[in-house]
């Protein structure tokens, strides 16, 4: 049984994972070596090393921490022998059919916290205003996913840059990178309605604003903003001009302009990002920018507080 404290909750089972990993692996005594995927980041995934041409299924590490910490469904020695016992039981595909341009998808983090990591472990990056654009290679085959880092190797052998590899990838559709995209009034209404376990609602129900606000995400989270497939379907619920709020690696919170208050929106999203710092998770802190969708450049263009603007009018 392993104790955590709460605010390094996520860095210490991380750490006691990894080393039961390897005793496994020494046990098993096959030669085997544990590869991270984005090593150190928010989108960290377990996988085996040394299968030659061949690549296997990857763990995401944020998946272990959520079973083994606060759902609390396995100990961490139990979760190690079910992730081995997927890579021995499930289809490991070759490395050639795998690592093709076509399979790329672009995971968005935080470029200050994250910049020292992709530089030392050499991932292709591209600054995209506080954050840094990184790619994957993913396959999705029934439950399980493929996912492994394209490195700065893999441009050289494309003779491409990282902005060229950007436009390249950006412009699946949306069921290709299982994106959600989720009215919150609605979903707010229904948990009321439903989840006997919620004591406390809203004396005045759940704001009618929330129709005008979604929750964007993809298997890459936030990543899925950067499509423009899928910020049309955004937009055609909405109607309206898009402010977007990075309130999480994980995922987005697409408002109407009309609706939403710049200054609340700036306001609620610092809140947020300091409770992530205080609370150890960090790794959720993706940017400290609201921003607006240029439906023309399909680009994000970054909104201006309100006080900011006043001081470049003196």
């Amino acid at each position: 049984m392993y104790y955590y404290s709460e605010n390094e909750a996520y860095d210490e089972l991380r750490e006691d994972f990894i080393d039961e990993f390897q005793d496994q692996l020494q046990e098993r005594d096959r030669g085997e070596e544990l590869k991270l995927i984005a090593e150190g980041t928010p989108f960290e995934a377990i996988m085996l090393k040394g299968g030659g041409e061949l690549v296997c299924p990857s763990i995401p590490m944020e998946l272990v921490y959520l079973n083994c910490y606060v759902a609390e469904n396995n100990e961490l020695d139990e979760a190690v022998t079910q992730i081995l016992g997927i890579f021995d039981g499930d289809e490991w595909i070759p490395r050639e059919q795998f690592e093709q341009i076509e399979h790329v998808l672009i995971y968005p983090m935080n470029l200050a916290e994250y910049e020292d990591k992709l530089v030392e472990g050499n991932i292709a990056y591209m600054p995209y205003q506080d954050m840094a654009v990184t790619f994957q290679f993913c396959i999705e085959r029934g439950e399980r996913s493929y996912c492994g880092d394209v490195t700065k190797e893999h441009l050289e052998k494309w003779g491409i840059g990282v902005e060229e590899l950007f436009e390249k990838v950006r412009y699946k559709d949306a069921n290709e990178i299982g994106v959600g995209i989720v009215n919150m009034y609605d979903s707010l209404t229904n948990r009321y309605e439903n989840d006997k376990t919620i004591l406390f609602r809203p004396a005045d129900g759940v704001p009618l604003e929330l129709k005008q606000v979604y929750n964007v995400y993809g298997v890459n989270g936030f990543g899925a903003i950067f499509y423009p497939k899928v910020m049309e379907l955004v937009y055609d619920k909405l109607g309206d001009e898009m402010l977007i709020v990075p309130n999480d690696a994980f995922g987005a919170y697409v408002h109407a302009q009309s609706v939403g208050n710049l200054s609340d929106l700036y306001e609620s999203l610092t809140s947020e990002n300091i409770m992530k710092e205080e609370t150890g998770e960090i790794r959720h802190k993706l940017s400290e920018r609201v921003f607006k969708y240029d439906l023309e450049s399909r680009n994000l263009i970054h909104a201006v507080p309100p006080k900011i603007e006043k001081q470049k009018l003196r």
